[in-house]
């Protein structure tokens, strides 16, 4: 049986999942960092084609996803790619190609089949991130009136993910969608134990437990900008890490870390952006060399003050930034290190840019990042960019890219991350 065809990132969540007053609560802490961290910079998401008026539609369009349960967001994916929903926009700059509504002449699925480029895939595969969005409130730290009470919100978090799983196969016993999904954890905000448990009860460990379907999470999702230090300093914490990357090496458990300057933060933009750069995760794998790990975002740095080459801050170029070039050192380097294209390919440019660094290396280099690439979405994130599920996915489509190496991204590298 052939793969399927893999949204190896994409976020399925609704306005009860994430902390926002902690988010707040980041940015009063230094707005001037928060503004030179490149959030309200043209190329994240503040672009000429989302201000004004189509600002809003955007912001209207992602909300109407963000007050749906998650199995509706699932199968709404589902029925976006079956042709089920019409774009209603037409305002932005005339004579220019809108990138945000770019779509396929026919549905990508019909008759059963998810039809991409010159293959066919009878599967279409989700691996949904389950943020920790837990707090530790408390009226010493917070500037809130209203202080929120400390909550282990991913626990409601990931019961709201396996209800939603189990709503969608009863609903849609034929339907094409199968999950694989990752488990947020935010060591800070969590015991040694409370760590331990989590894993042992939810992370799948061997075939059988997939095939009994006894657990549901295939891997770990880490965001250090809620505040979580890959190789922290201090003992207690770097025991918790510890604990996470020990288990994910002995039974092969990947990892999806987040990788852009920007993104959901719990702590002051300064600090969340030394958390995120892969910098931080030379220690890691030195240690654990065999450790399975997705850069997501390519390490895209949308703040042009961090950017070290002069040439970079001139041209745009990401793929001289800092972070990407360390992603890519890690690629070379290590035989599991992965990166995906998740929110950076809602812009055309992003593959263009790509695919000319990729097709200047030499054979070895080429092939090894080729392989080491995986295609995701950050849906519904992603609405911030791009109309809808379909518009993203018809960037891709449009890519430079062979046949052949979409099929290596979308299919054969997820399935051979997620070690199916």
């Amino acid at each position: 049986m052939s793969t399927p065809f893999f949204d190896a990132h994409m976020h399925a969540m609704n306005l009860m999942h994430p902390s926002f007053s902690s988010f707040i609560d980041s940015v009063s802490e230094s707005f001037t960092d928060f503004v030179a961290s490149g959030a309200l910079s043209p190329g994240y998401i503040l672009s000429p084609q989302l201000r004004g008026q189509q600002g809003l539609i955007t912001a209207l369009n992602m909300f109407n996803i963000f007050d749906r349960p998650i199995g509706e967001i699932f199968a709404t994916m589902e029925e976006d790619l079956s042709g089920s929903f019409k774009s209603h926009e037409y305002i932005g700059i005339r004579d220019k190609e809108k990138v945000n509504f770019r779509y396929p002449q026919a549905p990508y699925i019909q008759n059963s089949t998810f039809t991409f480029r010159s293959r066919s895939y009878y599967t279409y595969a989700l691996i949904p991130l389950v943020m920790d969005f837990s707090n530790h409130s408390s009226d010493e730290h917070s500037k809130s009136y209203y202080t929120a009470e400390s909550s282990e919100k991913i626990l409601g978090y990931i019961e709201d993910t396996i209800e939603a799983i189990r709503w969608y196969r009863s609903v849609r016993p034929q339907g094409l969608l199968e999950f694989y999904p990752f488990l947020g954890i935010n060591p800070r905000m969590h015991t040694l134990t409370f760590i331990q448990d989590l894993i042992e009860k939810h992370i799948i460990m061997n075939p059988h437990e997939r095939s009994q379907k006894k657990k549901y999470f295939s891997g770990i999702k880490l965001y250090p900008p809620l505040g979580g230090d890959p190789w922290p300093e201090e003992t207690r914490e770097k025991e918790k890490v510890s604990l996470i990357y020990e288990f994910c090496s002995t039974h092969r458990v990947p990892i999806i870390t987040h990788c852009d300057d920007q993104g959901f933060r719990g702590v002051n933009a300064r600090l969340a952006q030394t958390y995120t750069d892969p910098e931080r995760y030379k220690e890691v794998l030195k240690r654990y060399p065999d450790l399975i790990i997705d850069f997501a975002h390519y390490g895209r740095q949308y703040n042009p003050l961090s950017k070290r080459s002069i040439k970079s801050l001139l041209g745009g170029m990401f793929t001289e930034d800092s972070w990407f070039s360390q992603i890519v050192n890690f690629m070379r380097e290590y035989e599991h290190v992965y990166a995906d294209v998740s929110f950076s390919g809602s812009d055309p440019d992003f593959y263009v840019g790509l695919n000319r660094y990729i097709q200047d290396l030499d054979d070895y280099s080429k092939s090894r990042i080729i392989e080491r690439s995986m295609f995701g979405s950050d849906f519904s994130v992603n609405l911030t960019k791009i109309e809808s599920y379909s518009a993203y996915l018809s960037v891709f489509h449009d890519s430079p890219f062979s046949d052949d190496e979409v099929h290596m991204m979308a299919s054969v590298n997820p399935a051979r991350f997620l070690g199916l």
